[in-house]
């Protein structure tokens, strides 16, 4: 499962507004809604405007999602964040959206994630 937010500005949205376009992918089915937000919105807050949510929040690090529309990270899957491919180094509730960006949740198996965070 991933998530994918492609947020761009374009002429047609208001002053200081970006639109979140925001792909839920269950490996089996997609969910995709486009939406606009304002410019400083949080992708937890954009994630939670569109999908039912789990998350922990660590102190000192912040909330770390566990669970999107009821796929919870487990003993062999977990939850990994994304900002232009490049895996995200603040947690979802510290990543501003201030400009055109990619980002995703990417529901992986467990030994694939390690790969990807080693």
């Amino acid at each position: 499962m991933a998530v994918n937010l492609f947020l761009y500005s374009t002429e047609e949205t208001q002053e200081g507004k970006v639109r979140a376009e925001i792909k839920l992918d269950f490996g089996t089915s997609e969910k995709i809604e486009t939406i606009e937000v304002q410019n400083g919105t949080t992708v937890f807050e954009v994630l939670e405007s569109v999908a039912t949510i789990d998350y922990k929040e660590y102190a000192g690090m912040g909330k770390i999602i566990t669970s999107i529309d009821g796929v919870a990270m487990n003993d062999s899957y977990s939850w990994l964040y994304f900002v232009n491919d490049d895996l995200a180094m603040v947690s979802v509730d510290n990543y501003l959206l201030k400009e055109d960006s990619s980002i995703s949740f990417k529901y992986l198996a467990n030994e694939e994630a390690l790969e990807i965070v080693s």
